[in-house]
């Protein structure tokens, strides 16, 4: 971002100054509409857009030689703005010291993605921009250096780009980029630029530095949390405990009396309380007379919802979703069935930052500084809830301390721009405590399933059958599931890739009023957990190696095999482990992108305890090698403390957890050694940021079966005494 370190000076005013001033000399590149517009839709099953109308993102060259760029992906730990920093400055031949990187001011046309939104989700930030990032800087280098050309009065065909300037091999004389771009920006930009050949490719495929580290280093980085502006306001929220609920009443009056307190604001599901300072407004939210409605599911429970799951397990009435070969015969001739059952909570996000945003906001334009992942959400909220357009809005998008799914919703920014609006357009920031985080909703679906499978004399599989009972993510986000397949749910089932003769699969919906929310590799995470755990139920009932018995079941399947190769060869898989030493192994293919992980454990006066995982990740081209291995080892961390100990549980229509005390996430005594293979065999660009997390609790509970002989069929392993 151009000045991350100040939230306050918009990241996007350079594209809105440039837009103003149209006599300063600069180089604009729109990125190219059908390079877009050919990006496949994403494997979660969410429907792609017609083409864009308008261009999808700009390259700007100022006269003194800064290059920015211009992206809708927001900068959320993952490293996203280096790697696509390194794929623009490549191609440009650009200075990597002159590279920045804004955020557009407001979700349009020009800004989305094929899925038809700004978000920063489904580890798109590289597979989907990689190809337009190289054309648009082609097109950038094409007409600097006719540009450049014509002032040498040389060919084209003789000059290059690099560190910022046009160069002229054969004579030693160079352009910088600022001096022609008033020139190439009078130049027709080509529509099929020459890409540079694979050689010249000097900063993809390398460890570079991010560029974010130095300012959160020194602690001058800005996210949401750290906005201040002159005049501001706080706000605390005191929000319905049950998730159906609303306000009944509430008495402003109950805390006008206390110390800072300026009013109350009236938001969906609660109330905002203003004040002059944070912990002002926090003691009067908790003091503040307030009651909400009563709702049918004021008693909800954890076991009613697990009662109900377990009745959809039963259920006759069940549509059948998939249907492939005759597993009826199969089962019928089957030497051997193997049967299991499985289960997982409720999980929520934990971000390290907790949930904020800051509004300046009147009845026709609100300006917000928000650290979220969903422009399009916020942009769709605010229209529903407070009546703005998109053209009303000015949106600076801070850095986000994680995000995972959770900060892709609109409340925060409905909540700061009813809490401005109510003291006459002041500028609010309004901050969650973590309670109202985890207390709030927008989990990680509860789900259980019923695998079957019939193995033939040889232990091959030959018929599946899978029944799923739970929720469907999908119809909260209002997508058009078809023959009862919602993939926000049954993603990794619906799309496996082991080859099987016959499988059959459907879902019993069981419709529960708690808000649902994408959470790291969203269905995969509890799908690659049941099947890779079963097909190593399969194995054992086989009496086969994990890693042949899988083998023989993907011989079509080249990228699972690389990795599966690959990590066996990493953990060593073909020697015994270390004295005392048991390893489990998985694969899961999701957004992209292959993983095969070996989790080493041991266990520990009945405690299991994780000691090294090898990982091993078929991501097409590594751009930037440093940043895989890095989103690898995170997500190890974060599968690994959601298949310990983390569980959201219901009593009473609402959630019993209130902090990392009763939600604990992997302590840092408890981090395994996590190495990380790169598998580069040609194949397409994938993501990174979340094939990494379903792999790491399968291969676990393979580890603990390994050690106990017995396999765990429901998360998290604290409910089974293992932790």
């Amino acid at each position: 971002m151009n000045n991350p370190t100040a939230p306050h000076t918009p990241a996007s005013g350079a594209r809105r100054d440039f837009l103003k001033q149209a006599g300063v000399a600069s180089l604009t590149i729109a990125l190219p509409m059908t390079a877009l517009a050919q990006t496949p839709a994403p494997a979660t099953g969410a429907p792609a857009a017609p083409p864009p109308r308008q261009p999808q993102s700009f390259i700007r060259i100022d006269a003194n030689g800064q290059v920015t760029f211009i992206l809708p992906t927001c900068e959320m730990g993952q490293g996203i703005h280096t790697g696509q920093a390194q794929i623009l400055a490549e191609e440009l031949g650009a200075n990597w010291k002159t590279i920045t990187i804004d955020m557009p001011p407001r979700p349009t046309s020009d800004y989305r993605l094929p899925i038809g939104q700004m978000r920063s989700v489904g580890s798109f930030g590289i597979r989907i921009w990689h190809d337009p990032l190289r054309r648009a800087a082609a097109q950038a280098r094409t007409v600097l250096v006719q540009a450049a050309a014509a002032r040498l009065e040389v060919d084209p065909a003789s000059l290059d780009t690099r560190d910022g300037f046009v160069v002229h091999a054969a004579s030693q004389r160079r352009l910088p980029f600022g001096l022609l771009v008033a020139d190439a920006a009078r130049l027709p930009v080509p529509t099929e630029p020459v890409l540079r050949p694979d050689a010249q490719r000097t900063l993809t495929g390398k460890t570079i530095p991010r560029l974010d580290t130095p300012a959160k280093v020194r602690g001058e980085a800005r996210y949401a949390v750290d906005t201040k502006l002159p005049g501001m306001l706080y706000g605390a929220v005191r929000l319905a405990p049950v998730y159906a609920a609303d306000v009944a009443s509430f008495d402003e009056a109950s805390v006008r009396a206390m110390p800072g307190v300026v009013a109350v604001a009236r938001v969906p599901r609660g109330a905002v309380v203003i004040a002059g300072s944070w912990w002002q407004a926090k003691m009067a939210a908790e003091a503040l007379a307030i009651r909400f409605t009563e709702t049918p599911h004021d008693k909800l429970s954890t076991e009613e919802i697990n009662q109900r799951m377990k009745a959809g397990l039963d259920a006759t009435n069940v549509p059948m979703s998939v249907r492939r070969g005759d597993a009826a015969a199969a089962f019928a001739s089957a030497a051997q069935v193997v049967e299991a059952e499985y289960a997982v909570p409720l999980l929520t996000h934990v971000c390290m930052e907790p949930i904020a945003g800051t509004a300046r906001a009147t009845a026709d334009h609100a300006e917000l500084w928000l650290g979220t992942q969903g422009h399009d959400s916020v942009r769709m909220g605010l229209e529903r809830a407070c009546g703005l357009k998109n053209e009303q809005l000015h949106l600076h998008t801070t850095y986000l301390g994680g995000g995972f799914g959770r900060k892709t919703h609109a409340e925060i920014a409905i909540q700061a721009v009813m809490a401005s609006r109510a003291v006459q357009g002041r500028p609010v920031k309004v901050i969650w405590q973590r309670a109202d985080d985890i207390q709030q909703g927008q989990y990680r679906q509860t789900m259980m399933a019923r695998f079957r499978a019939a193995l033939d004399a040889n232990g091959q599989i030959t018929a599946m059958r899978i029944r799923v009972s739970g929720p469907q993510m999908g119809r909260q986000y209002n997508y058009n599931i078809q023959n009862n397949i919602d993939p926000f749910s049954l993603s990794g089932l619906i799309d496996m890739r082991y080859e099987l003769p016959a499988l059959e699969m459907d879902h019993a919906v069981v419709d529960l009023p708690i808000p649902l929310c994408p959470w790291r590799s969203i269905a995969n995470s509890y799908t690659g957990f049941w099947l890779e755990t079963f097909i190593n139920e399969c194995a054992v009932a086989a009496r086969q190696d994990p890693l042949a018995f899988r083998r023989a079941h993907l011989k079509g399947q080249p990228r699972m095999l690389a990795v599966l190769d690959r990590v066996a060869q990493s953990a060593r898989w073909s020697s015994p482990p270390a004295a005392g030493v048991h390893r489990g192994l998985a694969v899961v293919d999701c957004y992209g992108s292959p993983v095969a992980q070996v989790v080493e454990a041991r266990m520990v006066d009945g405690k299991v305890r994780v000691e090294r995982v090898h990982v091993a990740i078929d991501c097409g081209r590594a751009i930037n090698p440093g940043q895989i291995r890095q989103q690898m080892h995170g997500s190890v961390v974060e599968a690994l403390g959601a298949a310990l100990r983390a569980r959201i549980t219901l009593k009473d229509g609402r959630a019993e957890q209130t902090n990392f005390g009763d939600y604990p996430v992997l302590r840092m005594h408890e981090v395994p050694q996590v190495v990380t293979e790169i598998v580069e065999i040609g194949s397409p660009l994938g993501g990174v940021g979340e094939p990494g997390v379903p792999p790491t609790a399968p291969a676990l509970i393979a580890a603990i079966q390994s050690a106990t002989g017995r396999f765990v069929r429901s998360l998290p392993l604290s409910d089974h005494n293992l932790v």
